[in-house]
């Protein structure tokens, strides 16, 4: 139906993508989710991994869920925290370490930039003549891209890799036609922090640094996130005009400035 908008996603199966994916379809969009676990809000499930370079992943599949449908945006919601200590006497645990590593960098950028370089043609030309809405694409950065906290260093590297692709996307498409945008969402309390915490060395300064926030009741909660990044997304035009190739903090609903 041509009145129909579509929001195609990843990471919408659990945390802040599942409370976004929420709000998304209570304000009646339509949700193509891609991903190895449905949210139960999406009309179009496609079982993807992540993991796989997008030759073994199911893009023609996508391709033809796709064809004539007016697709407002993409969001990308997925990431993984690699592992963030190792004991450089234990050959086991520095291959383990290096091979999470990499499957970070596989999922919080090759995935993310092999997506959108395919489903673009759709996204742009997603205006049949009724809807007049600029389409954008979207991924759940972090101020580790530009800030890391001790011990996120190389967590950091597959978020700026990331960031740094979007600011590329920003100069080939102008705001108008296409806006790209990097949102980091705040520091919230999700399943990944939880992980950091428990399975990580208690010795590393984030994991003291996390328990100390969840200890004062300082992170933001999954729905609060979703709520802010909801209305950045669909109702703050000027804000998102402004974030166009930046990496926009949506707990400060600012874009970040480098300090001098």
């Amino acid at each position: 139906m041509s009145g129909e908008k579509w929001i195609i996603g990843t990471g919408f199966s659990r945390g802040i993508g599942y409370e976004l994916a929420k709000k998304i379809k209570d304000n009646k969009y339509k949700i193509v989710h891609l991903g190895r676990g449905q949210c139960g809000f999406e009309d179009i499930f496609i079982w993807w991994d992540l993991l796989n370079p997008i030759s073994d992943s199911p893009i023609l599949e996508l391709s033809k869920q796709l064809y004539g449908k007016s697709i407002v945006g993409f969001i990308y919601g997925a990431g993984v925290m690699p592992i963030l200590g190792v004991s450089e006497s234990n050959r086991m645990e520095k291959h383990l370490f290096w091979q999470s590593q990499s499957e970070a960098m596989r999922v919080n950028y090759f995935s993310c930039a092999e997506i959108v370089e395919d489903i673009l043609p759709f996204i742009m030309s997603h205006n049949d003549g009724d809807i007049k809405d600029v389409p954008f694409v979207a991924h759940l950065s972090s101020l580790s891209a530009v800030d890391p906290f001790p011990g996120l260093e190389l967590y950091g590297a597959t978020k700026a890799a990331c960031l740094l692709y979007f600011q590329w996307l920003s100069k080939r498409f102008a705001m108008d036609e296409l806006t790209c945008l990097s949102i980091h969402p705040g520091t919230v309390h999700t399943d990944m922090v939880n992980n950091v915490v428990n399975s990580s060395s208690k010795d590393l300064e984030i994991v003291r640094i996390y328990k100390n926030m969840i200890e004062k009741k300082e992170l933001m909660s999954p729905q609060a996130s979703a709520e802010t990044i909801y209305k950045f997304l669909f109702s703050e035009q000027a804000k998102k005009e402004n974030a166009h190739g930046k990496l926009y903090l949506a707990d400060k609903g600012e874009v970040y400035q480098h300090s001098k």
